[in-house]
């Protein structure tokens, strides 16, 4: 019987592969170096992940300095308050002096903006006492805040007032003010309702009046008949007198100034100026004739206006 040779098994050895790299030193005698694969794999995946943390910070600082694609923002601009139009001022002093009431007209221009010629500056709402003329008004605007600089004369030279406020409202403004005589209050500003909204509004008043220097025991009546004319944009109309010995009749022209209105005759040199009182459907008025009136020259005095309704008015 025959024997078999017995081969023992190789053992398995769990071993890292080797990768042999050949190199060469200055002396040109080779250095055999090995690396394992698995370091060169941790090497790998090192250089991968560094790569990636630098590729993310690139973009980041990219994006944060505009570099990508990002919609531009713009600080939308503020738009100043409109003061356009008639207004009606009134100045309330906190030293216990009258009130000040103005009438004027503004027109605006970019930021600033200006009373016309036509504007009334009148204390105590009293139309004998309005000054008018030689007024200066003009005023800014800068977003909501408002300043508006008013001088005219006074019983002791000219007076300026300076206002500082706010737009509150559609046509709606109010402040502080002081003047150069040392006076200091508050004041507000509406946009005036319009008397004479359109070419073809006419309106019709009816009152009495009496004169300062020579009172009648029967104050005289008036009617009066105004309408704004669509060419000039001026006031035109006529008035019919009962019970005066100076004037029967007037022909009228003059301008509307905020809820106020003055007018004149040329002819018998008669001045007519009309202030609202709580309704514009009242009006306190002064007349004066001047001193080279052919009838009762330099006669002056007041009365008081009501706008006419007929019955027949639809």
């Amino acid at each position: 019987m025959g024997l078999t040779k017995w081969v023992a098994p190789r053992p398995i050895f769990h071993r890292t592969l080797v990768t042999s790299v050949a190199l060469r030193n200055a002396d040109g005698v080779g250095d055999e170096r090995t690396e394992t694969t698995e370091d060169n794999v941790r090497q790998l995946r090192l250089h991968t992940k560094v790569r990636a943390a630098a590729l993310i910070l690139t973009a980041a600082f990219f994006a944060g300095c505009g570099g990508g694609s990002s919609t531009s923002q713009m600080t939308p601009s503020t738009q100043s308050a409109s003061v356009v139009g008639q207004y009606n001022l009134v100045l309330t002093s906190a030293g216990g002096h009258d009130t000040t009431s103005i009438y004027a007209y503004f027109t605006q221009t970019g930021t600033t903006f200006a009373g016309d010629a036509n504007t009334l500056v009148c204390p105590s709402n009293d139309p004998s006492r309005c000054e008018y003329g030689s007024i200066t008004l003009s005023g800014t605007v800068s977003g909501t805040d408002v300043t508006i600089v008013v001088s005219f004369p006074g019983q002791t030279g000219t007076t300026t007032v300076n206002m500082v406020g706010s737009a509150t409202g559609t046509g709606a403004l109010n402040g502080n003010y002081t003047d150069n005589l040392g006076d200091a209050g508050t004041w507000t500003a509406i946009a005036a309702t319009a008397i004479f909204a359109s070419a073809d509004t006419v309106n019709d008043y009816t009152g009495t009046f009496n004169s300062t220097l020579s009172p009648l025991s029967i104050p005289p009546s008036i009617s009066l008949e105004l309408g704004l004319d669509a060419s000039s944009h001026t006031l035109i109309g006529n008035a019919s007198i009962m019970n005066s010995p100076c004037v029967t009749s007037l022909t009228l022209s003059g301008q509307a100034i905020g809820s106020a209105f003055r007018v004149t005759d040329a002819v018998n040199k008669v001045d007519i100026i009309a202030l609202p009182n709580l309704s514009v459907d009242s009006f306190n008025f002064s007349y004066k004739l001047e001193a080279t009136a052919a009838s009762c020259p330099g006669d002056y005095g007041r009365g008081m206006l009501t706008i006419y309704s007929s019955p027949w008015d639809y």
